[in-house]
């Protein structure tokens, strides 16, 4: 995974977002497999697109989906948060 725990991840994601009034689900179990799956994708296609979406392995194609992706907003309007 690049050489970036799940752990290293979560703290730095952590630090930026949550100036921005985005925090993560309280669920440590949920959100450390949901950046799991974003390194996963780096390493698979070379960009953090969202795990709970299926990419196409075409960054151009896939833009919409990479994390954080453009549906965020709206589903944190919604329903109060992205999956």
């Amino acid at each position: 995974m690049s050489g970036l725990t799940v752990e290293e991840y979560y703290e730095r994601l952590k630090a930026i977002q949550e100036p921005k009034g985005y925090y993560f689900n309280i669920d440590q179990k949920v959100t450390f497999e949901l950046l799991e799956g974003l390194l996963v994708n780096r390493e698979r296609y070379g960009y953090m697109c969202c795990p709970c979406r299926l990419a196409s392995g075409d960054r151009n194609l896939d833009k919409d989906i990479i994390c954080p992706c453009i549906y965020r907003e709206a589903d944190v309007a919604e329903y109060g948060a992205c999956y």
